[in-house]
């Protein structure tokens, strides 16, 4: 679980990193719409971690906390770095820092700190929502693919 929990958590944390400079480059940063890109590739990677150790380990089937755990390992390892990495790019763009104080309700109480602990508990949110949503789905079609139809039912 490990070597998968740090292969997928750390194309999270490039995924999460990448997007971020991407959307910087093209002047698309303040477009708060644009987080839905980071919850696709989040909840993707999620589910590639997952499925992976399921077929690794066949015999954790519907054992939901072995999958959640791996979900949330590999998430903890995406989202934490990410989260340190924009407190520190909010500590050195003032300007960017400035325009979330001015933009949101609560913006007054915001610095570097709070809003990368924002970004983190909504990482984490995000992730165990998605983890156990994961564990389920990729349960379901273990179990259809590699079902056993009993002998009184052949034809």
């Amino acid at each position: 679980m490990n070597k998968i929990a740090i292969k997928y958590g750390l194309l999270l944390l490039a995924s999460f990193v990448g997007l971020f400079l991407l959307m910087h480059e093209v002047i698309q940063i303040r477009n708060y719409n644009l987080r839905i890109l980071n919850g696709f590739a989040h909840i993707g990677l999620i589910y590639m971690a997952i499925r992976r150790y399921r077929r690794e380990n066949p015999d954790t089937v519907n054992n939901y906390v072995s999958g959640v755990v791996t979900g949330m390992y590999a998430s903890i390892i995406g989202v934490l770095p990410f989260t340190a990495f924009v407190m520190f790019y909010l500590i050195g763009d003032n300007t960017f820092m400035n325009y979330i104080q001015d933009t949101i309700p609560i913006g007054k109480y915001f610095n570097p700190f709070t809003a990368s602990l924002f970004v983190f508990t909504e990482g984490i949110a995000v992730s165990l929502i998605g983890s156990y949503i994961a564990v389920r789905v990729i349960d379901m079609n273990f179990e259809q693919n590699h079902s056993e139809i009993p002998t009184e039912y052949a034809e």
